[in-house]
C-alpha cells in the first residue's frame, strides 16, 4: 500500500460529494480484493480519515483569517459553537466524527475557532 493512495483518499474524503462513509467502505473493499491484511487496512484508514479531517481543520482556520469572513463570523450560531467547545472540548470533537452530518462541520467549526490543535489530538 503506497503513500499517495492514502493521501488520494484523504482528498477525495475531502473535496468530492460523496460521503466520507461510502468511499472508505469502497476503498477497504478494494484492499480486501487485492488481499491487503486486514489490519493494515484498518490501520490505513484510520490515518486516512485524521488527515482529511486535519484539512478540515486548517481549511476552517484559513478562512478565519480572511477578513471580510471574519466579519460575517460575528454571528450567534459561532458564539454558541465556541462555549459548547469550550465546554466540551476534544471530546465533542471526537464523538462528532460518529455523529452524522456533524463530522464535518465541527472541524471547520474548531478551525474557524482556532481551537488548539494540540488539545484535540
Amino acid at each position: 500500500m503506497k503513500i499517495y493512495k492514502l493521501i488520494r483518499l484523504s482528498v477525495e474524503i475531502m473535496f468530492t460529494p460523496i460521503s466520507d462513509d461510502v468511499l472508505m467502505l469502497t476503498q477497504v473493499g478494494i484492499w480486501a480484493s487485492k488481499g491487503i491484511n486486514p489490519y493494515v487496512e484498518w490501520v490505513s484508514s484510520w490515518i486516512t480519515l485524521f488527515i482529511a479531517f486535519l484539512w478540515f481543520f486548517l481549511v476552517g482556520k484559513f478562512f478565519r483569517q480572511v477578513p471580510l469572513i471574519e466579519k460575517w463570523m460575528a454571528k450567534k450560531w459561532l458564539q454558541k459553537a465556541e462555549k459548547l467547545l469550550d465546554h466540551f472540548g476534544a471530546g465533542a470533537i471526537m464523538l462528532a466524527f460518529f455523529a452524522p452530518g456533524v463530522r464535518h462541520p465541527i472541524h471547520y467549526i474548531a478551525g474557524i475557532l482556532k481551537f488548539p490543535i494540540k488539545k484535540t489530538c
